[in-house]
């Protein structure tokens, strides 16, 4: 994107974006590490406390998306940055289980805030064109944060000596506090939106949400992509490539390469697919993750050593290129969608189901791969990517064009005139 299109107000989110994302990636890797290792948990309990972070998720996700359309985005972000930044200090000093359970959940509930109150303030930020490529932009930002921090985290720990990883947490408590101040510089935004003139009267609620189709499908769609695509790569691929013989190693740099692809490959490949509808480009994400899952079909009969070594290298880097193509997607066609004094309940709604999927995802390839069927993992993956595939294709005929990345002439007729009727039956029964 060319800067000159960036108001400096986005700008400054920009960066603090960035920056918050530098302190995600100092204390990741580690923090399971540092609560069983240094503090002496036990693994099991630590795993609870960790769980503890998605737990209160669920909860404060859909407050928060309220919040944001009572009070503003800005003072919402603000206050989900204090939190995290009072979790990091918490857990720096987390000598027994109590305390790091308070760290977590206070992590949680400031991670709960952050990406739907972010979106939202970008969506006031930036215009409805340049949103995608903004928030392409922003993901690979936030891919190099998390790869630097990473790396500068790795330098920085040494066994045995606690003040390393304790220095880990204050360095990620200090660049929630300077996002904090970039927020506290931006008085003039992020303020609660007002109800445009052709808004309905209905009454604000998450209700009216579900009621409208468009809306309904990209949930699902959100869901399916977190289901089987994300939470499989978080958690089942390490273990699936464990069970392969793949060394911790391997793993690591698999993700590495899938990381710096996104940092090197995001603009040029969000270029490419700009011409194309957005449930155009979602379908074409699938067909990619489909492809990931191949490589992984092919890895599972390879001879263990280098060849699955080179599997799953090329399978990160597949998987990173359907990533790039749906990353701006599913946040532009959110904040298109959504009514301005209602962004906060639509982007916590998605939000929401994300943090369903990261729940249930793991649990599904963890069972599958608990019992050895590498076949039947690898089939739903495969099925979920063809349900993606069919959402996308059935949202296009119910997304608003300004949404899909056209114009209103980019559709027949026939089509045009399907979906006008079926928002006004949307809006009727809303109203009723």
């Amino acid at each position: 994107m060319s800067p000159r299109r960036l108001t400096p107000e986005a700008r400054r989110v920009l960066v603090g974006t960035c920056l918050n994302a530098v302190g995600n990636g100092f204390v990741l890797p580690f923090l399971v590490i540092y609560l069983h290792e240094v503090r002496g948990i036990g693994l099991a309990l630590t795993g609870a406390i960790v769980a503890v972070q998605g737990a209160v998720g669920l909860v404060a996700v859909p407050v928060y998306g309220t919040l944001i359309d009572r009070i503003g985005a800005r003072p919402v972000q603000m206050a989900s940055l204090t939190s995290s930044c009072a979790g990091a200090i918490v857990l720096a000093y987390a000598v027994n289980p109590p305390l790091a359970a308070l760290g977590v959940a206070l992590l949680g509930i400031g991670g709960a805030g952050l990406w739907p109150a972010g979106t939202a303030l970008v969506a006031e930020l930036v215009d409805s064109e340049a949103r995608p490529r903004y928030f392409g932009l922003s993901f690979a930002l936030l891919n190099l944060g998390i790869g630097l921090g990473g790396v500068a985290g790795a330098l920085v720990v040494r066994a045995g000596h606690p003040g390393t990883y304790q220095a880990l947490f204050i360095a990620d408590a200090l660049t929630f506090f300077a996002f904090l101040l970039i927020l506290a510089s931006l008085p003039q935004v992020g303020g609660p939106q007002r109800r445009g003139d052709d808004a309905s009267d209905a009454p604000v609620s998450y209700l009216r949400l579900g009621r409208v189709p468009a809306f309904r499908r990209v949930i699902v769609l959100q869901l399916v992509i977190v289901l089987v695509m994300y939470s499989q790569l978080d958690a089942a691929v390490p273990a699936f490539a464990r069970q392969l013989d793949a060394s911790t190693r391997v793993v690591g740099l698999s993700f590495a390469v899938n990381t710096a692809l996104i940092v090197a490959g995001q603009m040029w490949v969000q270029r490419r697919t700009a011409g194309l509808r957005r449930t155009r480009a979602f379908g074409l994400s699938m067909a990619w993750w489909a492809a990931a899952w191949l490589v992984l079909a092919v890895a599972d009969v390879l001879p263990a050593g280098a060849w699955v070594a080179a599997a799953l290298f090329a399978y990160m880097a597949v998987f990173a290129v359907a990533e790039m193509i749906q990353s701006p997607l599913m946040p532009a066609i959110v904040n298109d969608l959504a009514e301005p004094h209602l962004r906060g309940r639509y982007n916590a709604a998605v939000s929401w189901s994300w943090a369903i999927g990261s729940v249930l995802g793991p649990v599904i390839g963890g069972a599958a791969l608990g019992a050895g069927e590498h076949l039947l993992w690898i089939g739903l993956g495969l099925t979920g990517c063809a349900v993606g595939a069919v959402v996308a294709r059935r949202l296009e005929a119910v997304l608003p064009p300004t949404a899909n990345g056209g114009r209103p002439d980019d559709r027949s007729d026939d089509v045009q005139a399907d979906a006008i009727a079926t928002e006004l039956k949307v809006d009727a029964a809303v109203t009723s």
